[in-house]
C-alpha cells in the first residue's frame, strides 16, 4: 500500500496515526451486529450495466415490476461514455423508478468534456428522473487522485445548480484512512457529497464473516476484530464526522454469479444496519430477489450466536420470522443439533434460490437456508447445540 501512496506518504501516514489514535476505532463488540433495528422499505436497488440495459431492457422492467425495485443505479465505466444513451432510461420512467448514474473512473483517459457532455444531454430530458449522480474513484494513484478531484468539481457545481444530490467517492477496498483522507480533501472545497457510497464488491471473494488482518501494517485488523460488520461500522462513523449521515453499499459481480458469499455478506450488511440503501446486481438474481422480497421491513432481531463456526441470524415482521442461517469454513451440521425436532416440522425451509426444500433431507452448509415460521411462533433452541463443543455464553435467547 504504501507504494502506492507514495505521492503523499507523509500527508497520509500522518492522516492514517491520527485516525489511529482516535476514538473512532474503538467501540465495544463492534464487530457483532447491533440487534432490534427495522430494514427500510425500498432498502434495495438494482446496479446495471450497459450490458444489461441492452441485452435485456424488457427483463430489466419485468424484474422492477414483479419485485417492486424503485432505485436503479446506472454504471457507466469512464472508457465507454460513448456508449451509453440516456433513452435507456426510457422503459423504465414509467414504473416510478430513480436513478443513479455512476461513472467509474477505470483509467487515466480525459473524460472531462465527454462526460460533461452526457451529464448535460441527461439532465435536459430527464433530470426528474435522476436522484444523484455518483462518481467512483477506482484506483489509488495519484494521478487517478486528481482525475477524481477534477471530474468531482464539475460534477458537484451541476449537481448542485440542478439541486441533485452528489455521492461518492465508492471506493473499492476497505481503506478508512483512503476515506477518511478524500473526505478531507472535499471538505477543503466545500464538495462533501450528501450520500457515502462504498463498493462492496471485492467483500465477495472471501468469507465475510473473517476477521480482517491486514489493516494499514499486518495483524491491525485481526487485534481490532475488523471483520465486515465492523469495517461499516468504521465507515459510518467516519462519514458522521463529516456530517454524511447517508450510505449507500454496492455489489457489482465480477463474474456472471452469485456465490455462497455474496448471499452470506448480504445477509451480513443487512444485519449491520449502517447502511440506507444497497444496490444488487441484476444477472442470476434468483437468491438476491428471495432476499429483496422477504427482508425489507424487517426487523433485524440479531445473531443468536456469536464469534462461532456458523451464523443463524434472525428477521421479524408481523406476518413472520426468519433465520437466516449458515456454516463457515466448509462444515455441515446437522439441523437438529440447533432445533427440536417439531420446531423444524414447522418451519417453511428455503434454498438459495428462494425454493422450498424438503424438511427431512436438508443440512446446514455453507450456503445459506432460510427457516421461515409465523410471526407468533415460539422458537425454543436446545439449549447447548448437540455434538458441538460450544459456550452457552454465547448463545442469544430468542425473544
Amino acid at each position: 500500500m504504501f507504494k502506492k501512496f507514495s505521492f503523499f506518504n507523509r500527508a497520509f501516514l500522518k492522516n492514517a496515526l491520527l485516525l489511529i489514535l482516535s476514538p473512532k476505532l474503538f467501540f465495544n463488540q463492534g464487530h457483532i451486529p447491533p440487534k432490534n433495528h427495522k430494514i427500510p422499505n425500498h432498502f434495495f436497488g438494482l446496479s446495471l450495466t450497459i450490458e444489461d440495459l441492452i441485452e435485456d431492457p424488457i427483463g430489466v422492467v419485468e424484474m422492477c415490476r414483479q419485485h417492486k425495485i424503485r432505485d436503479i443505479t446506472l454504471l457507466i465505466p469512464s472508457n465507454r461514455i460513448s456508449e451509453f444513451s440516456p433513452t435507456f432510461m426510457d422503459d423504465l420512467i414509467g414504473h416510478d423508478i430513480k436513478f443513479n448514474l455512476k461513472l467509474v473512473l477505470i483509467d487515466q483517459e480525459d473524460i472531462y468534456l465527454h462526460w460533461r457532455e452526457l451529464l448535460d444531454l441527461t439532465l435536459l430530458g430527464y433530470q426528474k428522473q435522476i436522484a444523484s449522480i455518483e462518481i467512483e474513484i477506482t484506483n489509488f494513484s495519484q494521478q487517478s487522485l486528481y482525475a477524481f478531484l477534477n471530474i468531482w468539481t464539475m460534477t458537484f457545481n451541476i449537481a448542485r445548480l440542478k439541486k441533485i444530490k452528489v455521492a461518492g467517492p465508492s471506493i473499492p477496498a476497505f481503506s478508512p484512512f483512503f476515506n477518511d483522507m478524500v473526505f478531507k480533501l472535499l471538505k477543503d472545497k466545500y464538495q462533501l457529497p450528501d450520500i457515502h457510497t462504498i463498493n462492496l464488491t471485492n467483500e465477495m471473494d472471501k468469507e465475510p464473516e473473517l476477521m480482517y488482518s491486514n489493516f494499514l501494517i499486518p495483524k491491525l485488523g485481526k487485534l481490532f476484530k475488523f471483520n465486515l460488520i465492523k469495517k461499516l461500522a468504521l465507515i459510518q462513523r467516519i462519514a458522521e464526522s463529516f456530517n454524511i449521515k447517508t450510505i449507500y453499499g454496492a455489489i457489482e459481480l465480477k463474474r456472471h454469479e452469485i456465490t455462497s458469499y455474496t448471499l452470506r455478506a448480504i445477509s451480513l450488511l443487512i444485519a449491520s444496519g449502517r447502511l440506507t440503501k444497497l444496490y444488487l446486481p441484476y444477472r442470476n438474481a434468483e437468491g438476491i430477489l428471495f432476499l429483496m422480497d422477504r427482508m425489507e421491513g424487517m426487523t433485524y432481531l440479531g445473531a443468536l450466536f456469536n464469534d462461532m463456526p456458523f451464523e443463524i441470524h434472525h428477521f421479524k415482521n408481523d406476518k413472520e420470522q426468519m433465520h437466516a442461517i449458515w456454516a463457515r469454513d466448509d462444515k455441515t451440521l446437522n439441523p437438529e443439533s440447533f432445533y427440536h425436532i417439531e420446531d423444524i416440522y414447522a418451519a417453511k425451509i428455503y434454498d438459495s434460490h428462494g425454493d422450498i426444500i424438503d424438511r427431512t433431507q436438508f443440512k446446514i452448509t455453507d450456503t445459506p437456508i432460510y427457516l421461515v415460521w409465523r410471526s407468533m411462533d415460539p422458537i425454543i433452541f436446545i439449549d447447548t447445540p448437540k455434538a458441538l463443543d460450544l459456550n452457552v455464553t454465547n448463545i442469544m435467547a430468542l425473544s
